[in-house]
């Protein structure tokens, strides 16, 4: 597998040329599944984390071989690490410092990882953006919500029943 990095599209084009791979066969993912947990990764960034791109090999991956718990099945990680965009800054902080030389982490994938921290750098501007105006709404709602239950009794006991504060 070669990735280039293609310019006018912004994203990585990965060739597969035959009898060659930059992957190596692990105790349970062959360098053909590397390749294609890789392909899934950037199609998965280039959609802007799009929950219909976030497939099982690559959420198999990410819970079994990069330092994150499985949180019950696939759409409760997708939930808890891409819906918000605190939780996106914090998946892709742990994602990018979870290393064989920084946690331990397992020398086997270590291939497939740096490969898909790689393709992150592409898109890590757009997704931190995103992450950022997902916080800045978050909080405009929070203090509308504030100001609103200072005006309303009501709706101040519901919000903070909500908010558990």
């Amino acid at each position: 597998m070669i990735i280039v990095k293609n310019t006018d599209l912004g994203s990585y084009n990965i060739f597969v040329e035959e009898n060659r791979t930059m992957f190596i066969d692990a105790e349970f993912m062959t360098a053909k599944e590397k390749e294609l947990v890789l392909k899934n990764w950037n199609t998965f960034l280039k959609h802007g984390l799009q929950k219909k791109h976030f497939t099982k090999k690559l959420y198999e991956h990410l819970h079994l071989h990069c330092g994150y718990i499985a949180c019950y099945n696939q759409s409760g990680f997708y939930s808890a690490y891409f819906k918000a965009g605190q939780d996106i800054e914090r998946f892709f902080e742990h994602f990018c410092t979870y290393t064989v030389g920084n946690y331990g982490a397992n020398v086997d994938y270590d291939d497939l990882n740096t490969a898909m921290r790689q393709v992150y750098e592409e898109f890590k501007a757009k997704i931190l953006t995103k992450a950022e105006a997902d916080i800045n709404h978050s909080l405009d709602v929070l203090e509308a919500c504030v100001k609103r239950s200072r005006e309303d009794e009501k709706f101040a006991r519901q919000f903070l029943s909500k908010v558990r504060i």
